[in-house]
């Protein structure tokens, strides 16, 4: 019998990961527009802005957001995929292997990426409010997440219990 069929939840984790993932490839697609137009269209993007009373800098500041949001979105779906192919050993009933701790352990590093990420992009992010003529139209939130170190710290000794318990496995094995 599958897993699936015995365990619902597993089955339910693949699809909402593979939603995430689909996601985060639309955002990836939006933002490549969004990035083109504004470059293709810099003429008209200026003259909107100047009007809007916003300061000349803004546009720039657009521009330095879209790689900034590509980098944490790219960052993002490695992040998912990894998990999702956890989930996937998990399912085939073999979850402490070699690679499922590497795998945790590059989820660790993304995680750590994305807060890294975060820093610049609320930076900008309050650069943008502080050049908009119509400043309470804009907010933004800045704050440093405790949650993504905590959820790294966890995934780096999350990758060495699954690492121990994969040697575990392998010294089991080569006693029988």
């Amino acid at each position: 019998m599958s897993t699936l069929r015995t365990d619902p939840l597993l089955g339910l984790a693949k699809a909402l990961l593979t939603f995430m993932l689909i996601v985060i490839v639309i955002g990836m697609v939006g933002l490549g527009i969004g990035f083109a137009a504004t470059v293709g269209l810099h003429g008209m993007v200026a003259e909107k802005l100047a009007k809007a009373g916003a300061a000349e800098s803004t546009y720039w500041l657009i521009l330095l957001m879209f790689p900034l949001l590509a980098a944490m979105l790219a960052s993002m779906h490695r992040f998912v995929e990894k998990l999702r192919a956890i989930v996937t050993t998990v399912e085939d009933g073999d979850p402490f292997t070699p690679g499922n701790a590497e795998r945790l352990r590059a989820m660790a590093w993304l995680s750590v990426i994305i807060q890294l990420l975060s820093i610049p992009v609320g930076i900008v992010g309050v650069m943008l409010e502080q050049a908009s003529a119509d400043a309470a139209s804009v907010n933004v939130d800045a704050d440093f997440s405790i949650n993504g170190l905590l959820l790294a710290l966890v995934l780096f000794i999350l990758a060495r219990v699954f690492r121990t318990g994969a040697q575990m496995r392998e010294d089991l094995e080569g006693t029988v």
